[in-house]
């Protein structure tokens, strides 16, 4: 089966049906939302609706999370909490509500699918995986071969491999399963690419093969960016979609 892995959206509608349409035409039949629906961008609600109309399976991000417990506000940056007190007056109750019931954690084809870390899929804090040490942590508590994050908006491949640990950028590649060996893999984002290129970034799985292919789109920036600034969000947030950032 091919899995159609995404995540943090962000709020960014363009870029999430552009991804939406290429994961179709390549064939997955299952989708995985990796959180963050909301945060950032102008379109929360479409967003929102986007996913559930579609069933696609989603885990709570930490904007997610936020967005229904503004009291831990204090753990974020001044641009990300005016867009998330913007997103909780958009919002109606009964998509607050699907925010709030998102589980932490998924599995699906024996892989498992966390927004940030196994290491605190408790909803408590959200650690960032960039580098072998962060990555230490959660491979401690993961216990399949596959696991899906994202967080870092970086698409990325983590391997443990009996006591040794490697990364590398996400690319197209088989990943055998062996006894003592797991990967961590990242599709990067959606709606806010953070490794200098603004294309919509995502991923396919394919359960069968055991092989990844990362996915980058082009969509519409300027739209995305136009409802950024009509809302009156943070002019940061609308500038940094051009050079994915």
């Amino acid at each position: 089966m091919k899995l159609g892995v995404f995540g943090d959206v962000h709020g960014n509608i363009e870029a999430l049906t552009a991804v939406f349409a290429v994961l179709k035409d390549a064939g997955c039949s299952a989708y995985v939302c990796l959180g963050d629906v909301v945060g950032y961008g102008a379109s929360p609600g479409d967003c929102i609706d986007f996913i559930r109309e579609r069933g696609i399976s989603c885990v709570r991000g930490n904007h997610d999370h936020l967005a229904t417990h503004p009291l831990m506000y204090r753990s974020i940056q001044p641009y990300a909490r005016q867009a998330l007190e913007w997103t909780r007056g958009v919002l109606p109750q009964e998509h607050m509500d699907w925010l709030a019931g998102l589980p932490l954690t998924l599995e699906l084809e024996g892989v498992q699918f966390v927004h940030a870390s196994l290491e605190s899929a408790d909803g408590s804090s959200w650690p960032y995986i960039l580098n072998r040490q962060t990555a230490v942590f959660h491979f401690f508590i993961q216990k399949s071969s596959y696991c899906f994050f994202g967080h870092t908006h970086i698409p990325l491949l983590f391997t443990k491999d009996g006591g040794n640990i490697g990364f590398e950028l996400l690319s197209k590649s088989k990943l055998p399963e062996k006894a003592g060996s797991k990967y961590l893999l990242n599709p990067g984002s959606v709606g806010q690419p953070r490794d200098f290129d603004c294309r919509a970034s995502a991923a396919i799985f394919d359960t069968d093969s055991r092989s990844v292919e990362p996915v980058r789109v082009p969509y519409d920036v300027e739209s995305a960016q136009a409802r950024i600034f009509a809302a009156g969000l943070p002019e940061s947030l609308a500038q940094r979609l051009s050079v994915g950032s």
